[in-house]
């Protein structure tokens, strides 16, 4: 039972909940639970999210590579509208960003040498933990792919981290593809052989891993802790803001103009924050 109901027993469980809760318990609290009415959108977000719609458009061939670049420099100026944070502004990656996707479509190899099964795939299953109990969880897998040498099935998953970020949150990101990886039997009768992510602000790089049991297995400990972690959550705890306000508090989180940690420190110490930050640039 989720104590005082916050959750509701029909409550549907998401890679992006788990991870959000692991983040900070009181953004989480803001945006799954207080349910804030206008969550913050970032200029990171929306670039993300239009270049994922047009490969997404692309797998189920309703783009052709060609299209795909006249649809992101139509749609780019109106979709791309939440200003840059100071750190990449001072930089010039609006710009940067904005000519990076032009070269990433114009070189986009196509996934050549795979063949794509399904794109933007939903699935709804019931997770098992590792305590025995079960809960609905729901996702989307943005490819399921084949590699047409080998014929191995491949989990395929859009993102735009640059590679230094990517290298840094590796093991935290394969969680999801692992997690993803249990629709995949259920779908086939076996797990992927092959995680697979695909980096379009690096030009469509995309590093892989092989399955591993031990892996999916942790990935589950991880994720029975996020959802028991919630479910055993007072009113008090969800309370309970991050220690310390960081960059993703200022410019990237959903609850940021509702949360007090979303506001930026004075410019003196912001740029010392600023400088010390080793994440994306764009």
């Amino acid at each position: 039972m989720i104590p005082l109901g916050l959750l509701g027993d029909d409550h549907v469980y998401s890679y992006s909940q788990l991870s959000s809760f692991d983040e900070c318990k009181y953004g989480f609290y803001l945006q799954r639970i207080e349910g804030i009415e206008e969550e913050s959108s970032n200029a990171f977000a929306e670039r993300g999210s239009l270049i994922h719609d047009l490969l997404d458009r692309w797998a189920k061939k309703i783009l052709t590579k060609e299209q795909m670049l006249d649809e992101y420099e139509r749609r780019y100026s109106n979709e791309v509208v939440t200003a840059w944070p100071r750190l990449q502004a001072a930089k010039g990656y609006a710009k940067k960003a904005y000519e990076n996707g032009i070269q990433f479509l114009k070189d986009f190899d196509e996934f050549e040498g795979y063949e794509v099964i399904s794109a933007e795939e939903k699935f709804k299953l019931n997770l098992k933990l590792t305590n025995g109990e079960e809960r609905p969880f729901i996702g989307i897998v943005d490819m399921i792919l084949r590699d047409l040498k080998t014929n191995d099935i491949i989990v395929c998953d859009h993102k735009s981290k640059s590679m230094s970020s990517f290298k840094k949150d590796q093991d935290k990101m394969y969680r999801q593809q692992l997690l993803y990886s249990t629709y995949i039997k259920e779908k086939f009768g076996k797990f992927p052989e092959i995680l697979m992510f695909h980096l379009f602000n690096e030009n469509g790089v995309k590093p892989q891993r092989l399955f591993s049991q031990e892996e999916y297995d942790e990935s589950l400990e991880w994720a029975t802790k996020q959802i028991l972690g919630i479910e055993e959550c007072s009113l008090i705890d969800w309370l309970e803001c991050k220690e310390k306000s960081d960059y993703f508090c200022w410019n990237i989180c959903g609850a940021r103009k509702a949360c007090p940690n979303g506001i930026e420190p004075t410019r003196k110490k912001k740029t010392e924050e600023y400088e010390g930050y080793k994440g994306d640039l764009f």
